[in-house]
């Protein structure tokens, strides 16, 4: 039985929300205030991590009809135009390839590097 196609369509309209009110951030005249900048940069990053990894995990599994994946490389495009203002605001960059994300370094107390230092030879 194939997989059955998986639905967008408040996917789209948050992130479409989430895109157009950064325009207006950019088209702005006066100074973005931190405080702005701060609650725009949650809403941002919970659109990212939330709708937009959605949807490329289900276009890579191929789970979206034809006009979906229209419709969401139509958003990829309109993100990857955008990369230069979410850069000036400091946002959170889109993730446009399906992969886990990478895990954390820990520290590990008592591993130490074995290097010997300069053996002494007896000659």
């Amino acid at each position: 039985m194939p997989d059955k196609a998986i639905d967008i369509d408040e996917d789209v309209e948050l992130l479409s929300e989430q895109i157009a009110a950064l325009r207006q951030l950019d088209k702005r005249h006066e100074p973005v205030t931190e405080g702005e900048r701060y609650d725009f940069s949650i809403r941002w990053g919970a659109a990212l991590a939330g709708r937009w990894r959605r949807m490329v995990h289900y276009s890579t599994a191929g789970r979206l009809t034809d006009l979906d994946e229209c419709r969401f490389k139509g958003l990829r495009s309109e993100l990857h135009a955008l990369s230069d203002v979410i850069d000036r605001f400091r946002l959170a960059q889109p993730v446009f390839t399906d992969a886990p994300p990478t895990a954390a370094k820990r520290f590990r107390p008592g591993r130490r590097s074995r290097r010997s230092e300069s053996p002494s030879r007896a000659g």
